[in-house]
């Protein structure tokens, strides 16, 4: 566990170190907001198309090969950023960097692998905390090696640094990460691999749980989306943000993260449960949108973004934790898939409505409408979900 999380670690280093410099980079080169979304939408369209696929690969050829091919891909993927030299070649470069993000489904396999249910979720949080920790030491990374020159701002260097960082994390992993599939789970994968893969997915979707789940990794991606990607702009405009100031910010967020799911999320999901933390951490993402929607003052929306923050920090482990849990066997790898495709479809479909409401309607309309849509799909879940499965006590997955 303990490697994958240090291989996660380095490359999300680099993921922290580019992400808040994309917009202004995107900007740089004359996008427009609506234009900078699509940044994410094409890291998204191709999660999506991958996620399920790399998924489906570990379960049969084993979490290993698939998991270093992506961490390649991914250093590959901010090398190309850097070099970058128009607004076409940085999305080009995002749509490699999407495909290899399906290091993330695979190193969560590979988490349910070698845990025990009783310790999947503070696995899973594992990840979390290397997500957290790249948003601690990233973005301020980013904002030094950017520059101080904000009408100069040197965007290829933390690109550089990224990638070899990534880099590092992929020979980390050469030499530390082994094989944690089984000769049986192989074996029952290959059995499964002369179903066609329309009927895997229904097999992986038998399950209403399963299809809440997997409803819940859309709905947090599509409004988490529109934060990642507009937060750069929002701030810009609305306290005059440099670069350098938002690497600070996502720095803050990270240590949220960190704090959260390094270290509270174990004790919580034996206090609470998983399925009352899904409801805390979706009702701590709502209001954390609403709240950065009437951010008049840097303090107001320090309280907003600790809120999202908090939620996500929540939810990220929970729901990877619970839908692992009502996979069928032999069928983790493509279950985490098939979520990640949907989490992956929200960050395509997230950043899009996000960039029209902006451009079109307010720049505060997308966290307020994003706030609005968690607190609707909770009350759905609630009705739908929980009430029937008080009245079945042996559903234990939600």
């Amino acid at each position: 566990m303990l490697a994958v999380f240090l291989s996660i670690f380095l490359d999300l280093v680099g993921f922290g170190i580019v992400i808040p410099l994309l917009p202004f980079y995107a900007e740089h080169y004359g996008a427009s907001p609506f234009m900078v979304t699509w940044l994410a939408a094409a890291f998204s369209l191709f999660q999506l198309i991958f996620s399920y696929i790399w998924g489906h690969l570990s379960d049969r050829w084993g979490r290993r090969p698939i998991f270093l091919a992506c961490m390649l891909l991914s250093a590959i993927a901010y090398l190309w950023t850097g070099l970058a030299e128009t607004f076409t070649a940085l999305i080009l470069a995002r749509c490699i960097s999407g495909i290899a993000s399906g290091k993330i489904s695979v190193a969560q396999a590979i988490i349910a692998d070698i845990t025990t249910p009783e310790t999947r979720a503070k696995g899973m949080g594992m990840v979390g905390a290397a997500f957290g920790l790249g948003f601690v030491t990233g973005p301020a990374l980013g904002g030094l090696l950017v520059g101080t020159d904000p009408a100069n701002p040197d965007f290829q260097t933390p690109m550089y640094v990224a990638a070899g960082l990534s880099l590092l994390g992929l020979v980390l992993a050469v030499f530390t990460v082994k094989e944690s599939v089984t000769t049986e789970d192989k074996a029952a994968a290959r059995e499964s691999s002369t179903i066609s893969w329309r009927e895997k997915i229904k097999l992986i979707l038998a399950s209403p749980v399963v299809v809440w789940l997997i409803g819940i990794f859309f709905i947090v991606s599509f409004v988490f989306s529109q934060v990642e990607i507009i937060f750069p702009l929002w701030t810009s405009r609305t306290f005059d943000w440099t670069p350098r100031d938002l690497g600070y910010c996502f720095a803050y967020i990270g240590v949220l993260i960190v704090i959260m799911q390094g270290g509270l999320i174990g004790p919580l999901t034996k206090r609470l449960g998983s399925r009352r933390l899904v409801v805390v951490g979706l009702t701590f993402l709502g209001c954390g949108l609403l709240l950065t929607s009437l951010s008049s003052t840097v303090w107001i929306f320090i309280v907003a973004t600790t809120f999202i923050t908090l939620g996500i920090g929540i939810l990220t482990p929970t729901q990877s934790s619970l839908i692992s849990l009502a996979a069928p066997k032999g069928q983790q790898g493509g279950t985490l898939g098939i979520a990640n495709t949907a989490s992956g479809f929200g960050r395509v479909a997230g950043p899009l409505w996000a960039g029209i409401l902006f451009d079109y309607v307010h720049f505060d309309a997308p966290f307020l409408i994003g706030g609005a849509i968690c607190f609707v799909f909770l009350a759905l879940l609630l009705r739908a979900v929980y009430t029937k499965l008080d009245k079945k006590p042996k559903e234990t997955a939600l």
